[in-house]
């Protein structure tokens, strides 16, 4: 499962390098908002402060009509021949009243100057002012319409204004704030101007609905620590946020924005900020001014994005690259899945059902891998130890020693066993022989080279067939025999000379045997020919058995055959039998190494040379031990790994 638990792991960092991402990227939004709060904060107020100026002296341009207007100079001259008479007793000068032609001429004459002056630059009221400041005329202003004695020579804008100057201001009259423009009216250029044309703009919600409007922004005018008037221009701002203004007013305590004009971002809530800024003029002293407003969005969480995003941030994803990716994620987790658990169990079921049904006696540990090769092996096991208790019969490794008959002790190996060095040249005795005297065994030469019996031959010349000796039970190939007939049986007859074809054998019955006691063994007949031993040297040592490959084992179960005729056993020699056992092994070879990946070995530096030189050394000390005339060999899986068995032939 190493695929999917690594599939597992990489669809968790990506989670996790994911919502990492994205708390790093709330935490900079936030504060890249808040940064972009303050920024765009002092660029409203600047904005705001700008858009005054423009709207002031566009208004006191628009005044240029009436500065010019004829019958206004005609009417504030008129009302400047009225000199103030000096009063009794005193150098106060007292005004005298202005004569009501004077009046009457001011007023049609504001009339029609405002008319004549565009709606967008239109001032709320006119004021038409002689040389003393006392105000000729009025429009649009109700409280002095019929105040005679209402005048504005003591403002400073209206003062510069008699004196040739062009001056605004903002003025807080009773509870309503005014932008005051302020133009000077003259007839003749070698005299002082005749009088002024005041007019005044009142801040209300119209004026500042306008104005924000204009510059994109969320503004509130306030004075004497109230607001006078707010508006937000601004799509999606709430109005009712200005009211936060008017409440922070009394919290201001800035150097920067007593002695400057203009405060530092203050945050009023967590999503609203302000920027206060002081208007110039007479309303300075009473604490007049405008206050710019921005909200700030938070995400405060990775799903604040989802929030706040519109159909147009939605259209800009790229569904089909995320559906993708997911796809092909899913796909991947699937098929890694699949290969490392759905197969696997697949076959664990399949072999359980053909268990269940006899087809099989154990699990094939070979075909499963990881735990599940781990579990079967175990589950085989498992099998064997409850038969075992059972008492019933386990599938353990055959024994060659009830196939071929006692064998002497000899240690384990990892492929197939061979007798020790103090085991060479033993062989068990038959059962039907009693045990001889303690001393070496005799041994017989090989099968191959005994000489044929002669064939004993009955009157008239015919052969006669030596009856069978007793049955008794096959002894291990190789064994020793004694060299002399058992008593009861007579000795062989001796050759006889080669005559004409004998006729078919005829045979006769054998007399009954007579148990009798067991002869002794008889010494050792030296060997004769190359093996002979020399004179005053001692007999070589017989060979040493090879050991075998890791991984092969004998096999039990030895398949063993009557005597071969000589003619046909040296048909089997030379080229033909090597040929025969080269492309035998070749087979086994290649099962050998298909076995060994199946079961996830290394078979790396193993050559058919290499392979077949085992073979030929474990083939030859398997012929010597046992006497067989050759070895098959054959691929089986033991404990999870490849390993040979090899079954001695006697054919």
């Amino acid at each position: 499962m190493i695929l999917s638990r690594v599939w597992y792991v990489l669809l968790g960092l990506a989670v996790a390098v994911a919502l990492y991402i994205v708390y790093v990227a709330v935490g900079q939004f936030d504060r890249q908002g808040t940064r972009s709060l303050k920024e765009g904060l002092a660029s409203d107020s600047q904005t705001v402060e700008w858009a005054l100026k423009i709207d002031t002296r566009r208004r006191l341009d628009a005044l240029l009509v009436g500065s010019v207007d004829d019958k206004l100079q005609a009417a504030l001259v008129a009302a400047n021949g009225a000199k103030p008479a000096a009063c009794p007793n005193s150098n106060i000068i007292c005004a005298a009243k202005l004569p009501a032609a004077a009046r009457t001429a001011a007023g049609n004459a504001l009339k029609a100057i405002n008319d004549a002056i565009p709606a967008d630059w239109r001032d709320d009221s006119l004021f038409a002012v002689d040389r003393d400041g006392q105000v000729v005329a009025t429009f649009g202003y109700d409280p002095a319409a019929n105040n005679e004695e209402f005048e504005l020579g003591g403002y400073p804008a209206v003062y510069d204004a008699l004196h040739g100057f062009l001056r605004d201001d903002v003025w807080l009259l009773g509870a309503k704030m005014y932008l005051v423009v302020a133009r000077p009216v003259e007839y003749d250029a070698t005299q002082r101007p005749a009088g002024a044309i005041v007019g005044l703009k009142e801040v209300n919600e119209r004026f500042v609905t306008d104005l924000a409007k204009r510059t994109r922004t969320s503004i509130a005018f306030y004075a004497a620590g109230a607001k006078v008037a707010g508006a937000a221009g601004v799509e999606g701002f709430d109005a009712e946020k200005l009211d936060a203004i008017g409440a922070d007013l009394a919290k201001i305590d800035d150097k920067t924005y007593g002695d400057g004009g203009r405060s530092e971002v203050r945050m009023l809530t967590d999503d609203l900020g302000a920027m206060y800024a002081r208007l110039p003029g007479d309303v300075w002293t009473q604490g007049g001014g405008f206050g710019v407003a921005r909200s700030r969005k938070a995400l405060g969480g990775p799903m604040g994005f989802l929030s706040s995003a519109d159909d147009q941030d939605k259209a800009n994803v790229p569904w089909l690259l995320l559906v993708g990716i997911g796809v092909l994620a899913t796909i991947l987790g699937l098929a890694f899945t699949v290969l490392e658990h759905t197969l696997p169990l697949r076959e664990l079921v399949m072999q359980a059902d053909r268990f269940k049904a006899g087809v099989m006696d154990a699990l094939q540990v070979a075909r499963f891998r990881g735990s599940y090769r781990l579990a079967s092996q175990n589950i085989n096991l498992g099998m064997e130890r409850v038969i075992e208790k059972s008492g019933g019969l386990t599938r353990k490794p055959a024994d060659l020693e009830s196939v071929l008959g006692p064998m002497p002790a000899q240690p384990a190996m990892s492929a197939f066993s061979f007798p020790g060095p103090g085991d060479q040249g033993q062989s068990p005795v038959p059962p039907h022989v009693p045990p001889a005297a303690p001393g070496p065994m005799p041994v017989a030469p090989p099968p191959a080279f005994r000489p044929p019996t002669p064939t004993p031959l009955a009157a008239g010349g015919m052969p006669v067939q030596a009856a069978p000796p007793p049955t008794a039970p096959i002894a291990s190939p190789g064994a020793a025999f004694p060299v002399g007939a058992p008593p009861g049986r007579p000795p062989p007859p001796a050759p006889s000379r080669p005559g004409p074809p004998a006729p078919p054998p005829v045979h006769v019955a054998p007399p009954p045997v007579t148990p009798q006691a067991p002869p002794p063994v008889a010494r050792q007949t030296p060997p004769m020919g190359a093996n002979a031993p020399v004179a005053g040297r001692p007999a070589p040592p017989p060979p040493a058995p090879v050991p075998p490959p890791e991984g092969i084992e004998e096999d039990d179960e030895a398949t063993t055959v009557g005597a071969v005729p000589p003619e046909l056993l040296a048909q089997a020699t030379g080229e033909h039998r090597a040929a025969a056992e080269n492309t035998e092994w070749l087979a086994v070879y290649e099962d050998f190494i298909r076995t060994k990946k199946q079961c996830g070995e290394a078979t790396d530096g193993l050559t058919f040379e290499k392979f077949s030189h085992t073979l030929k050394k474990n083939r030859d000390a398997l012929i010597q031990r046992h006497g067989c005339k050759r070895v098959k060999f054959s691929v089986y899986v033991k404990e999870g790994r490849a390993s040979l068995k090899a079954t001695p032939v006697k054919d």
